[in-house]
């Protein structure tokens, strides 16, 4: 597949600090009940979405056909009056004009992908992304899938296609860059209770 200006990315620099945003797919209990290691998967999410919130990095929810699969869990859901949820039949985020919209309105340039499930929905979205222009991480620890197997094929598709497949806590210390960052004590905290 060709993309067009497709370069790639693995680490976010300052001049895309202002130009980054987040999608967090479908984290419905009917699909993270599926998942194996659900719980695992559901604390790096809900950890990605505080580093996010610390980060001021504009991001936002999508619930696949939510009056069959219900909303997003309310672990993440919370504190989050002010982030934008999108619904969509398609697989694709970017079935949703809405979500597209979004994406246009805030100048995204680089889009970082969580959620589930990586070999269908997070696949799809990365594909679409791509054929848009956008520069595209996907946080590795923050992806789930039914099957291990096809989720670790479908990343290297998506890695041979230029995505950037990095944890969490790559990006995260990508965008501080150093220690004397004003953020970086709070994102700290947020790592250090994760680990224990």
């Amino acid at each position: 597949m060709k993309f067009k200006n497709n370069k790639k990315s693995s680490t976010i620099n300052s001049k895309e600090h202002n130009r980054l945003g987040a999608v967090i797919m479908d984290v419905q209990d009917n699909l993270l009940n599926a998942i194996d290691d659900r719980i695992r998967l559901k604390e790096s999410i809900v950890l990605g979405a505080d580093i996010l919130r610390v980060l001021q990095i504009p991001f936002c929810f999508t619930e696949q056909v939510p009056q069959k699969l219900g909303t997003t869990i309310a672990e993440l859901t919370k504190d989050t009056t002010q982030v934008p949820v999108f619904e969509k039949n398609t697989f694709s985020a970017f079935g949703s004009p809405e979500f597209l919209d979004w994406v246009k309105s805030n100048k995204i340039s680089h889009l970082l992908i969580l959620g589930i499930e990586t070999t269908i929905c997070v696949y799809q979205t990365c594909v679409d992304a791509l054929r848009e222009g956008l520069n595209v991480t996907v946080l590795s620890d923050c992806v789930g899938a039914r099957r291990a197997d096809d989720a670790y094929m479908a990343l290297n598709q998506l890695r041979s296609f230029d995505c950037c497949i990095i944890p969490l806590e790559t990006i995260a210390y990508s965008y501080l860059n150093n220690s004397d960052h004003p953020s970086f004590k709070d994102i700290a905290k947020l790592v250090k209770e994760r680990t224990e």
